[in-house]
């Protein structure tokens, strides 16, 4: 009987806690952000700052394009630092480019180009686009 109640109470812990941490990534997915159209008006990039519960002291963001031709279909990146997202692009046939950060067009990919750059434990629940990290041996970092 005592293991039973001691369950209870672990698991609606385990709930509460599972609760809370999806309202702050709910609240870090849904905040209103900067938008621009490429130059090719097929895409609008936007760039959302996160911060919350769950990114306490901010600086970080992420960019995210949607395909106007599919708009139900959003690529977030991972978390960036806010500053280093500037939407002065370049676009070509086969991508978009902003300082950093290249999303490919025909694989639905993005690459990051910063040599410092560092993954956060939460870009497993914000990114929903495969993404490759830029070594400095590469030779093509920024």
């Amino acid at each position: 009987m005592k293991y039973k109640k001691t369950l209870a109470v672990v698991g609606g812990l385990l709930g509460a806690c599972v609760l809370v941490f999806a309202s702050a990534l709910y609240t870090v997915l849904e905040r209103e952000p900067y938008s621009t159209t490429s130059p090719s008006s097929r895409y609008l990039l936007q760039h959302a700052s996160a911060g919350g519960l769950l990114v306490p002291f901010g600086g970080k963001g992420y960019l995210q394009i949607i395909d106007l031709e599919d708009p139900d279909r959003v690529y977030r990146t991972p978390l960036i630092r806010d500053w280093t997202l500037d939407l002065r692009m370049y676009e070509d046939d086969n991508s978009i480019s902003i300082f950093g950060l290249e999303f490919i067009k025909a694989s639905k990919t993005y690459i990051i180009q910063w040599p410092d750059w560092e993954h956060h434990w939460l870009d497993r629940f914000i990114s929903n686009t495969p993404y490759e990290f830029c070594a400095e041996t590469d030779g093509n970092c920024y």
